[in-house]
């Protein structure tokens, strides 16, 4: 009888297959925000050509009250991102608030009022996409764990994009929190820049002093620009749907153990695994209904595999 287990061998190019889509969806993410923040940068560009003296731009201009320049400059930052897309509630709400800001504050509120609908409008746009992502991995892994039940000798690393999202696959994608832990990422991601665009619209702000806080690059990084602020949370979204990507591909590694009746499984590390996870690994194989539930911490893309038996043979 054909074996009908993979070795970690095998498994282990499943995970590298993974974590090049974890890095593949990381660049689309951190682009998005990227823009966002650029976009950002050219509102204070424009803000401060249009206030600011040769001076540069003073602190009484700056509490000065919002004129329809500002209002303009609002609704022209979120027509560009928005290109015609839905709302979703979530992006609904902030746009309230942010609209609210805007109508009844001075200058430094109408630009604290774009970041925040700006990085809102993404985050709406990086939820869609990251739902997508979660439900293309889930579908993935469904269809390498159909290779091992068929078993084929000769394995294959099935690559989905756009799988339709069925009720099974959403109730799979949803079936946690991670959705409300991105907006909460995208809030504080909001606070950071406002917090270092305040801070430094608060005692006026010179032309040097406007360069180095909306200065862009891989070297050279000013640690009170906006980039600096942003990217923060950056890499903990991207964190997020990492480990929510390995919640959704062990739940279909599991359900296919279940309908296969796998008795045993073994968990098989990622290249640079944690002390914790070498640890679980070498406690198994595991029982079915023993088995812990994958991922073991943040960013782990550890996996699991049914274990071979000793009087497994193969012909």
């Amino acid at each position: 009888m054909a074996k009908t287990t993979v070795t970690d061998q095998q498994e282990e190019q499943r995970i590298s297959q993974l974590l090049s889509s974890d890095k593949r969806f990381k660049g689309q993410t951190d682009n998005l925000y990227y823009q966002t923040l650029k976009l950002i940068s050219d509102n204070i560009r424009a803000f401060y050509a249009r206030y600011a003296s040769s001076k540069g731009l003073t602190a009484d201009v700056v509490r000065e009250r919002v004129t329809h320049w500002d209002l303009d400059q609002f609704m022209h930052a979120i027509d560009l991102l928005m290109n015609g897309d839905q709302s979703s509630a979530d992006l609904k709400k902030r746009l309230k608030l942010t609209k609210y800001q805007v109508a009844g504050g001075n200058h430094a509120d109408a630009v604290a009022a774009v970041i925040g609908a700006t990085i809102a409008v993404t985050t709406d746009k990086v939820q869609r996409s990251s739902r997508q992502h979660l439900a293309n991995d889930y579908v993935s892994e469904q269809k390498y764990q159909q290779v091992i039940a068929s078993k084929h000798l000769t394995w294959t690393l099935p690559r989905t994009q756009n799988a339709q999202i069925t009720p099974a696959i959403g109730h799979a994608v949803d079936g946690s929190d991670w959705s409300d832990r991105l907006w909460v990422r995208s809030d504080d991601m909001v606070a950071d820049v406002q917090k270092v665009v305040r801070d430094s619209l608060s005692g006026g702000l010179d032309q040097d002093q406007l360069e180095k806080l909306l200065h862009f690059g891989a070297t050279g990084m000013v640690p009170k620009g906006i980039q600096a602020a942003g990217e923060t949370e950056m890499w903990m979204v991207d964190r997020l749907i990492r480990t929510e990507s390995a919640r959704v591909v062990d739940k279909a590694t599991m359900d296919s153990f279940k309908n296969r009746r796998v008795k045993r499984i073994d968990i098989v590390t990622e290249p640079d695994a944690c002390e914790k996870c070498r640890k679980l690994a070498a406690q198994g194989p595991f029982s079915l209904s023993e088995c812990p539930d994958l991922p073991w911490h943040p960013n782990c893309r550890c996996k699991k595999r049914e274990h071979q038996e000793e009087n497994d043979e193969t012909h």
